[in-house]
């Protein structure tokens, strides 16, 4: 019996760890919110599309928030946005591609907060 009740708490214990923290922010994915990301975004980084932004989008829902839950990306500087980037894109096995597609979608996000 007291098997079964330390592996019931043990197994309690990693679901709840495990779980997603919930959005500090939204990263905003509405049509409306991602033209004014790419207007943003298309300041800093000429000829950015859309696609890319959808794809930075699915990266971060994906792969960042697999394993740090959803966070605020407005809180960062752009120059440590980059910095974190860099070092988790190697991490997450992003493609260079797959890390600007990335850096534009959060520096749009940062954009289009204020």
């Amino acid at each position: 019996m007291k098997k079964i009740i330390v592996i019931a708490s043990v197994l309690i214990s990693i679901t709840v760890a495990c779980k997603s923290k919930k959005a500090a922010t939204s990263t905003a994915s509405t049509d409306s919110s991602m033209d004014a990301q790419l207007t943003a975004v298309n300041t800093r980084f000429p000829n950015t599309t859309m696609e890319e932004l959808k794809k930075g989008h699915s990266i971060y829902t994906g792969a960042c928030t697999k394993c740090h839950g959803t966070k605020d990306v407005t809180v960062y500087t752009e120059p440590r946005l980059l910095e974190i980037v860099d070092v988790m894109a190697v991490k997450a096995k992003l493609t260079a591609e797959e890390k600007q597609s990335l850096i534009k979608f959060a520096v749009g996000v940062r954009a289009t907060s204020k």
